[in-house]
């Protein structure tokens, strides 16, 4: 008999306990007006998925007092680029009537400016009644402009995991909700340089060929770098002198006669596989010059090709820009170098990855951990090989000759008066983006509050030669950049 009664109350209390298990009937995670490779859909990566799922798991069990919460196999995933709103219907209840949760993530400019928010709302719901529904908001701000005004990475996965967790723990009252800005990425300058050393050796071995700790000085410049209009600059290390020099978009100099253009033909047919003539007919070109303060000048000629579309419906023609994008330098008596300028965007797809089209942006691909453009010269400057790499959407450039690491520069402007990358500022309150367009004359560098700091580093033994052919290889890039 007592063995009868045990067996019973085990039962009942088994079945007790398994009526009591909860269940995440909706998890949905959207995203508008904002791009995955600001914020890559990380819920296709199984690791992140995993650890989020398991952080939710124990916070949702410890506050339903429940000894497990079912989460389903996939997060619900879209991107909204119109004006579309955040989906948060519910199914109905699951017979039992055990807890059933929604968790709806949705991470979005803002109506007005350039501001990102993330709203984590949270919906438990049992026996028909609904016991806690909580939204929880915070601005994400990346703590550098650069993140608004170029398309940086703003969240890594470990960032996405705390910070999905923080805003569940306060929809659930684990810790008192305040609505700050959660502020994304480093501000410190002593961890400004850490995360540089680490991304480096995160992504690239290029750590292993720098000397363990890097010269660090600031690149001050002043005007439209970032789209080759006219600027100035100093390399200021804190007690050197003599280091400005200026570019001009245009400009008087004297051209010697070319002496690489079949070296430059074999690199771009190697570059493209089209097989050219360097003296057949150039369809644009822009000149450009630099000159430093001993007074060396180098002039910059860039040539590229367009292709013509035409309709059999209409009159109306079309043009784009091939790339690569051709150069040669001079000084003022002999051709000094070349390059090749190409663009790229290299997406990391996943299983789950799709192009779709919307009319907003045309084809656009889904489900991915985000694109990273890249910017890439390649040639030579007084016999000596150069190449520079410019990721922008980590937001570093690396300028290399042969396997000599020149300089690393950082495209973070650490000048805390201003609020600007390449001439395009955003405004404090994050409701206006203006660029100031393409500068007349020669930009001052006396206002230190209107420059724009860039951290580069140099290895320890570099010399003033070298440090020069790495100034001249990063205008060389951004001379690229700005007029493709």
């Amino acid at each position: 008999m007592k063995a009868i009664f045990l067996f019973t109350a085990v039962f009942l209390l088994l079945q007790s306990c398994l009526a009591q298990e909860a269940q995440v009937a909706v998890f949905r995670h959207e995203l508008r007006w904002t791009d995955e490779t600001r914020f890559p859909n990380y819920f296709v990566s199984a690791p992140v998925r995993d650890s989020v799922f398991n952080d939710t798991r124990i916070e949702l069990m410890n506050y339903l007092k429940v000894p497990d919460v079912k989460l389903p196999k996939e997060v619900e995933y879209r991107i909204i680029n119109g004006f579309g709103k955040q989906n948060v219907d519910m199914q109905g209840d699951i017979p039992g009537h055990p807890p059933v949760i929604g968790i709806f993530s949705f991470i979005t400019r803002a109506t007005s400016g350039y501001a990102i928010f993330w709203k984590l709302k949270l919906v438990i719901r049992q026996d028909n009644k609904i016991i806690l529904e909580k939204e929880i908001a915070h601005e994400l701000e990346y703590f550098n402009v650069s993140g608004y005004v170029s398309p940086q990475l703003w969240m890594s996965p470990e960032e996405f995991r705390v910070t999905f967790k923080r805003m569940l723990d306060e929809a659930l009252g684990v810790i008192p909700p305040n609505g700050e800005k959660i502020v994304l990425g480093l501000q410190e300058d002593a961890q400004e340089q850490a995360r540089f050393l680490v991304t480096l050796r995160e992504n690239e071995h290029l750590a292993d060929s720098l000397v363990p700790q890097p010269v660090r000085c600031l690149l001050k410049i002043n005007g439209a770098w970032k789209s080759a209009g006219n600027f100035s600059a100093r390399l200021d290390n804190g007690n050197e002198t003599g280091s400005d020099f200026y570019f001009k978009q245009g400009g008087n100099f004297q051209w010697p006669q070319p002496s690489f253009s079949s070296v430059l033909a074999s690199l771009f047919s190697e570059t493209t596989g089209i097989n050219i003539e360097y003296d057949q007919k150039v369809t644009n070109q822009i000149n450009g010059r630099l000159t430093f303060a001993d007074g060396q000048q180098v002039g910059l000629k860039l040539k590229w090709m367009e292709i013509a579309t035409r309709s059999t419906l209409s009159d109306d023609v079309s043009s784009r820009i091939t790339a690569p994008l051709t150069a040669e330098l001079y000084d003022e008596k002999v051709q000094a170098g070349y390059f090749l300028y190409t663009r790229t965007e290299e997406t990391t797809v996943t299983d789950k990855t799709r192009v779709k089209f919307n009319a907003f942006t045309g084809h656009q691909k889904e489900n991915t951990l985000g694109s990273e453009w890249i910017h890439r010269i390649k040639g030579s400057i007084y016999n000596k090989p150069i190449f520079a790499e410019y990721n922008e959407t980590h937001g570093i450039i690396k300028v290399q000759s042969g396997d000599e690491v020149l300089g690393i520069m950082v495209v973070q402007n650490c000048n805390p008066d201003s609020r600007s990358i390449g001439n395009v500022s955003l405004s404090k309150n994050k409701l206006i983006m203006a660029s100031s367009g393409r500068t007349i004359g020669k930009p001052s560098l006396k206002d230190e509050k209107k420059l724009e700091w860039y951290p580069v580093y140099f290895p320890a033994s570099a010399t003033n030669d070298s440090r020069k052919i790495c100034i001249e290889t990063l205008v060389c890039l951004f001379f690229g950049i700005g007029n493709m």
